[in-house]
């Protein structure tokens, strides 16, 4: 505790499931820090700063459900984590952090990791504009599979009992071949070369979401020289992955892109499936997409009820 700031930490917390060895927490966190909002002080609100450092994140796959851990439950980890803090927040940030995704079941073991996580939230409880539809912004940055850098930004609405938001994210030039144990475990295929930039926007209100991500697989190389197929299924995956990046890669790029939109409920958006495979015949062999963010899209262009 630390009184004359009216503070506390926490240091070295871990929380695993139950049926899991205290080995393999579910997220273990090195530093918590909440202070109080001086500045909601001054306008009658008791609120918080929360700093959380160096937290990890384990989400376990599996086809035994005794083995699976995502955090669901009884009492989920966001139950859990509220109970650490009893006031509400005027500002959120995260630093030095990683997320992983671990299937140890797959004859390959996968690990798929998000580290160097960075996140700053401010103006959660709308102290500064709280006029705004959107008053919370989120800063984030973040590392995929130590390789390429995922940034992304977002205005929300922390308040609303419906999630309101808009976001964009982008990652550029991933080395796609660290992916393979994955690709391997859930397809079966892998690369023997080549590199994927996305980028997205998402905006969501009333239980309606619109938005697109646009993926670009440049330089991409299926098949090896000599190429082992352990299974027909790989076999047959691999040689349609080759045969649609042979048809539809845009010579002058050395790109194979599309734009796959959805609009919608937000539990189930429709996906436009045929205007993304035009797209993609489009940029092969008419015009490139351009690899960026469009900017297109924002809350006024989610559809509401009547």
């Amino acid at each position: 505790l630390a009184l004359y700031r009216g503070a506390y930490q926490i240091e070295g917390l871990n929380i695993w499931k139950r049926t899991k060895s205290p080995k393999e927490p579910f997220v273990s966190v090195q530093k918590i820090d909440l202070s109080l909002a001086w500045r909601g002080l001054f306008q009658g609100k008791l609120l918080g700063d929360l700093k959380v450092d160096k937290v990890k994140l384990d989400l376990v796959d599996s086809d035994k459900k005794e083995k699976k851990q995502f955090g669901a439950g009884e009492e989920d980890w966001k139950t859990i984590a509220g109970k650490l803090v009893p006031i509400e927040l005027e500002s959120f940030k995260m630093t030095r952090s990683e997320v992983h995704l671990i299937n140890r079941d797959l004859k390959v073991p996968v690990d798929v990791v998000l580290d160097r996580i960075e996140v700053q939230a401010s103006n959660i409880k709308n102290t500064d504009k709280n006029k705004e539809l959107l008053p919370t912004t989120i800063d984030a940055s973040a590392r995929f599979q130590k390789d390429a850098k995922v940034q992304a930004d977002a205005k929300v609405n922390l308040l609303a009992k419906i999630p309101t938001f808009q976001a964009k994210a982008e990652m550029k030039h991933f080395d796609i071949t660290k992916l393979n144990d994955f690709f391997l475990g859930y397809g079966p295929f892998t690369f023997t070369s080549g590199h994927l930039s996305i980028f997205s926007e998402i905006s969501t209100k009333q239980n309606k979401i619109v938005g697109y991500v646009k993926p670009f697989f440049e330089d991409l190389d299926v098949i090896g020289d000599k190429e082992h197929f352990d299974s027909p299924k790989r076999f047959f995956n691999e040689i349609g992955l080759a045969m649609a990046n042979f048809i539809l890669k845009n010579r002058k790029e050395n790109t194979v892109a599309t734009k796959i939109e959805f609009e919608g409920a937000s539990s189930a958006p429709n996906i436009d499936k045929w205007d993304a495979v035009w797209t993609s015949i489009h940029h092969g062999f008419v015009k490139a997409l351009k690899e960026n963010l469009e900017n297109t899209i924002s809350i006024k262009d989610v559809p509401t009820k009547k």
